[in-house]
């Protein structure tokens, strides 16, 4: 590692590196190899599809805020720390306290004739990091594109660098199942002309598009981008302009997909990646009045409380940005779905619960649930009405035990 890294780092510093595609791994692999380092080096991620901070030695010390791919083994077997915090939360948590940035890794692209790097498909936290920490750090990859939003560090910002000329990492694009796809239908009722989605990446999101496909004038501000929105914005299905803010443009903080989402995103025009602060303020989300948020999960209870973040005792999920946009339809009068498959394990577990392990989104944020059986409305009804229209929604061969479990808790 050369000399002037190590002088710009201290002892106790709390590292803070960009997730996703836009993870330095190059830089990371670096900082984490052999030889000496400053004492009490402490390293805080996001969602990793490299698997970097396996390789992480035992004197640095790992934490996470999301539990998803090798997080989640690194977490159970007690190596990386959790911090459980809402999205929205990041960018203070990231300025002071226990989790200030002390120095941020970033993957950039080389700086254009203005001198200005771009953070490339990737703005979310790290550009809050890399906009308050005392150093930043880079990775300057030739591959990395430029994309319009808060993606901007000055090169002279930039303490020290490394460059690279490698593909970014990617998320292979996955098709919805017939499962996914009766569960889309139920919510697909809910999506208009104009209507503007706030959806998440993979199978149920890919299946929310499917059945969005039919409609015009969509928009989006949304966490993350996946390959079937950058593909409908390509195509003009989204177009953004019937948003009353950010009009004809798509925002999201970053962008999950494949090399065509990668392709796609490099040429779109209309996209913005902007910050945390951006994306959940609710000057913002609060002006998005036909809005719909889809959101998965892993169980949901009598109650109407949800878990997106335990299972079985293990984590390996979040919370993300869920809640965030949970509330942020509510405030702006739209509506909110939280989606899950009724069963797992071959439909041997119920989805729906007496009682959920972990409350990532509390009853009162809670305004529709979806499964394969149907849609279940809880806004401004009884915890006893909550209960039968969950159980209504249920698979049928665990409505019994769920029935007997309602009387026992009173509803």
């Amino acid at each position: 590692m050369d000399s002037s890294f190590w002088s710009l780092i201290e002892p106790g510093d709390l590292l803070v590196a960009g997730q996703t595609l836009g993870e330095p791994t190059a830089l990371i692999d670096l900082l984490l190899g052999s030889g000496p380092r400053p004492s009490g080096l402490r390293l805080f991620g996001g969602m990793s599809l490299t698997g970097i901070f396996t390789k992480a030695p035992r004197d640095v010390s790992l934490s996470t805020f999301v539990g998803l791919g090798r997080n989640a083994d690194l977490i159970e077997a007690g190596r990386m720390d959790l911090i459980p915090c809402h999205m929205s939360d990041l960018p203070a948590r990231l300025q002071s306290g226990p989790l200030k940035a002390d120095v941020a890794l970033v993957m950039v692209s080389p700086p254009d004739s203005d001198g200005i790097c771009s953070l490339g498909l990737t703005s979310d936290y790290i550009f809050e990091a890399a906009s308050s920490a005392r150093v930043v750090l880079a990775e300057i990859n030739e591959q990395v594109p430029r994309v319009a939003g808060d993606t901007g560090i000055p090169v002279e910002r930039i303490g020290a660098s490394i460059h690279s000329d490698r593909p970014l990492p990617r998320s292979e694009r996955v098709r919805p199942s017939a499962l996914e796809m009766r569960i889309a239908g139920y919510i697909g009722s809910h999506i208009r002309d104009g209507t503007c989605l706030q959806i998440g990446v993979g199978r149920l999101g890919e299946a929310v598009l499917d059945v969005a496909g039919g409609c015009r004038d969509l928009g989006v501000h949304a966490g993350m981008l996946g390959d079937g929105v950058l593909e409908m914005l390509d195509e003009g299905t989204i177009n953004n302009s019937r948003k009353p803010v950010d009009v004809g443009l798509a925002v999201a903080g970053s962008v999950l997909g494949s090399d065509r989402a990668i392709a796609l995103a490099s040429k779109c025009r209309s996209l913005r990646l902007r910050s945390v602060s951006y994306l959940a303020d609710s000057a913002v989300t609060a002006q998005l009045t036909d809005v719909l948020c889809v959101n998965s999960a892993i169980e949901v209870d009598l109650l109407g409380q949800v878990n997106s973040e335990t299972a079985g005792g293990r984590y390996v999920g979040a919370v993300g940005g869920a809640v965030d946009f949970l509330r942020a339809s509510s405030r702006a009068g739209g509506r909110s779905v939280v989606a899950l498959p009724a069963t797992a394990k071959g439909g041997q577990v119920s989805r729906v619960v007496p009682q959920v392990d972990t409350v990532s989104a509390s009853r009162s944020d809670v305004d529709m649930i979806a499964t394969e059986h149907g849609m279940a409305e809880l806004r401004g009804v009884s915890e006893g009405e909550r209960a039968a229209r969950l159980i209504a929604i249920a698979d049928p061969q665990h409505r019994d035990r769920l029935i007997a479990a309602a009387k026992e808790m009173g509803l």
